[in-house]
């Protein structure tokens, strides 16, 4: 007996010594100066086989993100959260019920600290982050000491950490194209394509003539566009952009604009810009030549802008919301492409226009579309600011509910069941306006099923995660979900302890065993069992009759005197006691606290019925 006390303390011993890197094999760290001054803090996870960890973006319900905690200093400040550097895996996890975003074999993050002065210091603090293998799951935090010299030349390496992924920037910028491809569809710009290209043309201009000036046309667009993205990439650095994609500020303005434009586009009332910059802009193209190609861009995007506004706010808003100050340049140069391609074409293809469809109530219909898809992204910014503050008023149901609704009136009006009060009358519905009313009820019926608990994969990333307000049907009437389980179960009715104080002292009041569960809020494996083999009728049988339940949460933050957190209590109980950091595990302890029966982790129905009737 006392070998085996001296084999377990041992064990113990080494488990406490690298249980804050179960999974790793090292983290690594490097510090750089940025361009703009401000240093960046590379840290690198090199993860053993089979293992993976989680991303820095938080998912309410989800696992936990890895973060990174620096110890208070006058040297530095932190600017903005800890960030992905690389683009991370996606799959759906079916212990939270949702896509969650991972990392095998090495994962790289950054950090970017603003230095108070160019002496040098230390940067220390940890990187806390969850690591899991298919079988056990564990918490770990990574001491982090860091060297920085903020006198020292910027590295080249250091443009590696402010990328957000090569293929989210290409995405963004095909994006951005399409966007400003569709503003030319709009009923402010499509009527000014016969006037505007005739510019161009006319005016005795020779071919030559007419296609110089149409190149003008579309740079001077471009430039126009992307000074304004300047404007906005002005008011960031890499530094800045890192703390706008989850503050409320950025998110309400974006909700804002996209509602003020919505309610536009369905004819509340018309946006335009002041009319005096308008007609300078008018006066200066009707001198003609080259020059003048500029002053006709200017005018067309003046005039324009209150059809455009919601896709110039569009690209704005992903390019400021991803945390990347170039963006907002980029994004706004290729839209000025999109938008200016069409024009610059026709310039040298004038029979082109023939062929063109003439305008008529079609555009009045696209803005109505336009208008339906801009409520649909007000709800994601107006959820970003609910999750932000944390108060829970806009639930994943009310969320899928909201989309539904869209859907479905967009369906009916392709139906031409209501039209808005600038719609022209028509005499029947055409084929296109069939199918389309086909893709909208059909989108709205592929949401329904989300309202009670099915996933939506392929939309995972814009609605909001598996909450206590998602419905499922058990037994044929609804319940919501539990908190602890995004699949309620049958354990999870179970009344249970989150104080072990609390369970042993029930366990001596009622002579019943304490069963004991190591887990924690973001451990997927937990979730699995206790919605398989701990909800089994025979498993529990046996817990609610001959057990007081207790569950020991090792991501515990409540504040504790000697381990500065409940969770770090636990962890170091279970370190002690069983010689274990992963979870879930299970043990049976007496009202004393002392071992009756296991430790076990995820085993089979079997198993785990054996561990019990010990």
């Amino acid at each position: 007996m006392r070998l085996k006390r001296t084999v377990m303390a041992v064990l113990a011993g080494l488990i406490t010594l690298c249980a804050s890197a179960q999974g790793v094999i090292s983290v690594d760290s490097k510090a750089s100066v940025l361009p703009d001054g401000n240093v960046e803090l590379l840290l690198t996870v090199s993860l053993e086989p089979g293992w993976y960890m989680y991303s820095t973006v938080p998912v309410s319900g989800g696992p936990m993100a890895t973060s990174f905690t620096a110890d208070e200093s006058s040297a530095f400040t932190l600017s903005g959260g800890l960030q992905d550097v690389e683009e991370a895996h996606v799959k759906f996890d079916e212990g939270f019920g949702i896509d969650v975003k991972y990392f095998e074999g090495t994962a790289q993050f950054r950090q970017v600290i603003v230095p108070a002065s160019q002496e040098t210091f230390t940067v220390t603090g940890y990187l806390e982050y969850q690591t899991c293998n298919g079988a056990e799951c564990t918490l770990n935090e990574s001491e982090v000491s860091i060297k920085v010299d903020p006198s020292a030349a910027p590295s080249a390496d250091s443009a590696k950490g402010s990328k957000a992924g090569g293929q989210g920037f290409w995405s963004f910028l095909l994006i951005a194209f399409l966007a400003g491809l569709a503003g030319v569809i709009t009923p402010c710009v499509f009527p000014m394509i016969p006037m505007t290209v005739g510019f161009l043309i006319g005016g005795g201009s020779t071919r030559r003539a007419g296609v110089l000036k149409g190149v003008i046309f579309g740079l001077s667009i471009m430039v126009i566009y992307t000074l304004l993205g300047l404007i906005v990439a002005l008011f960031q650095s890499t530094a800045a952009t890192d703390a706008i994609g989850t503050h409320w500020i950025p998110n309400l303005i974006f909700a804002l604009l996209f509602l003020v434009f919505a309610v536009s586009f369905l004819g509340a009332f018309e946006i335009t810009l002041p009319s005096g910059l308008a007609n300078k802009a008018d006066r200066e193209a009707d001198k003609g030549g080259y020059v003048a190609a500029f002053f006709v861009a200017l005018a067309m995007v003046i005039v324009s802008f209150s059809c455009t506004g919601p896709f110039v706010g569009s690209i704005l808003a992903a390019a400021v919301l991803d945390g990347v100050a170039l963006r907002p340049i980029v994004g706004m140069a290729v839209f000025g492409l999109g938008f200016s391609l069409p024009f610059v074409v026709l310039s040298f293809f004038p029979g082109v226009m023939k062929k063109l469809p003439k305008s008529g109530g079609w555009l009045n219909m696209v803005k109505v579309v336009f208008a339906y898809i801009m409520l649909a992204f007000a709800m994601k910014f107006l959820y970003n600011i609910d999750a932000y503050f944390g108060w829970g008023v806009i639930t994943r149901l009310g969320f899928i509910a909201s989309w539904v609704v869209l859907a479905l009136l967009l369906g009916l009006y392709f139906l031409g069941v209501f039209r808005t009060s600038h719609d022209s009358p028509t005499d029947g519905i055409g084929w296109g306006r069939h199918i389309a009313a086909i893709i909208c009820i059909t989108f709205a019926f592929y949401l329904i099923p989300g309202l009670f608990g099915a996933p939506l994969q392929s939309i995972s990333g814009l609605i909001p995660p598996m909450d206590g307000s998602t419905l499922t049907l058990s037994q044929g009437s609804p319940q919501a979900s539990s908190g602890d389980n995004a699949a309620a179960s049958g354990y999870s009715t179970l009344g249970y302890h989150t104080d072990l104080d609390e369970a042993l002292a029930e366990s001596a009041a009622t002579g019943k065993p304490v069963f004991v569960v190591f887990k924690s809020h973001t451990c997927s494996v937990c979730k699995q069992m206790e919605a398989t083999v701990l909800s089994s009728a025979a498993v529990m049988d046996r817990l609610s009759d001959d057990f007081v339940i207790a569950h020991l949460y090792v991501d515990d933050k409540t504040e504790d005197a000697e381990f500065r957190t409940l969770g770090r209590r636990y962890r170091d109980l279970e370190m002690r006691q069983f010689a274990s950091a992963s979870q879930p595990l299970y043990a049976v302890v007496d009202a004393e606290g002392s071992t009756l029966s296991g430790p076990v982790g995820s085993c089979s129905e079997e198993e785990f019925l054996e561990f019990l009737n010990f």
